[in-house]
């Protein structure tokens, strides 16, 4: 699998944008893009939040390094990481993207 970039996980946000996604511990949120960042709705509270695009980026390059899908890991990068891990768990369940 190529590495992972930001640009990929806009388009793998786009083609999420409307589903309800999960965390790894089941919670439910959705995906959004504005102004070429990514925001996560937790259905909990349904108030978007994002961390910034610079976060992201820090996210996909530590993926890159370790591949690692726990959240825990990115902790000090994002946090958001419960919802980027399962927007790649998303993605991974899917074959056609």
């Amino acid at each position: 699998m190529p590495p992972l970039t930001y640009d990929r996980l806009l388009e793998l946000a786009r083609a999420a944008e409307g589903k309800t996604l999960e965390t790894v511990t089941g919670k439910k949120f959705t995906v959004g893009i504005y102004r070429d960042g990514l925001f996560f709705t937790p259905a909990s509270s349904g108030y978007g939040q994002a961390d910034g695009r610079k976060a992201a980026e820090r996210f996909v390059e530590r993926y890159n390094e370790t591949g690692s899908m726990r959240p825990g890991d990115y902790g000090n990068l994002t946090r958001n990481a419960s919802y980027l891990i399962g927007l790649l768990r998303w993605t991974e369940s899917r074959s056609d993207l």
